[in-house]
């Protein structure tokens, strides 16, 4: 009987921090709760286009910063960061809070391949586009193991390609070790809605131990190589 847990709330606490930062009372904690979702559920469906993987919500007495990571920054900020002032107020308007305290500030995303949600979110888009969903698989991988992640892993469940019955599809490159806490693993996850209904994705990215440096790897580098010598008998 398999045994499954989120890989970030496995490390959350140990070596990642939470995506949601703040202290309240009993009576503000659904509150907070209920406004940190409507967030992330609005950008997540107005600005999919800005390849956003991760928004975190800050709160510091009155005043609430929102941290929101893309790989398109300038997507988020606009011309002279008009766009950046828009979103403010938008969501101001959806918390219904105008005279609240809110910041929003731009991360930039630097290498989004190692990045396990914008992965999953590109494997969607392809899938959605009807392209074959096992050379899908095989450039995403490749593509990560190329910006130099020490192993991939993508699952696809679902109606794939079109077929009568579901099935699960996974290719796996390199080393995952999702039970080891010291591993750097970037999960993402997402569903491609198609005709025949919903496809799951599941994407695992191994950075390698906390704190290391990834290199990109050289074209070739992770071909097999030959055995040199004589064979032994």
């Amino acid at each position: 009987m398999g045994q499954k847990i989120h890989p970030l709330g496995f490390r959350i606490g140990i070596n990642e921090r939470w995506r949601s930062r703040w202290m309240a009372g009993k009576k503000d904690i659904a509150k907070f709760i209920r406004e940190d979702f409507l967030i992330r559920r609005y950008i997540k469906k107005n600005y999919l286009s800005a390849a956003v993987p991760r928004v975190d919500v800050e709160r510091s007495g009155d005043a609430t910063t929102i941290i929101m990571h893309t790989a398109r920054p300038g997507i988020l900020l606009g011309r002279k960061g008009k766009k950046l002032e828009e979103i403010q107020a938008e969501i101001l308007t959806l918390l219904k809070t105008p005279n609240a305290k809110l910041l929003v500030t731009i991360v930039e995303v630097n290498r989004p391949e190692l990045d396990g949600q914008l992965l999953a979110e590109n494997i969607r888009e392809q899938i959605e586009k009807r392209q074959p969903f096992r050379r899908v698989l095989k450039k995403s991988v490749q593509t990560s193991i190329s910006a130099g992640a020490r192993g991939v892993r993508v699952r696809l469940s679902g109606r794939l390609g079109g077929a009568e019955l579901s099935r699960v599809e996974h290719l796996t490159k390199g080393s995952v070790p999702l039970t080891t806490l010291d591993a750097d693993i970037n999960y993402g996850f997402t569903e491609a809605v198609t005709p025949q209904g919903h496809i799951g994705i599941k994407c695992w990215i191994f950075k390698g131990k906390y704190g290391e440096k990834l290199k990109a790897r050289e074209p070739g580098d992770d071909r097999m190589r030959r055995p040199t010598g004589r064979p032994t008998r």
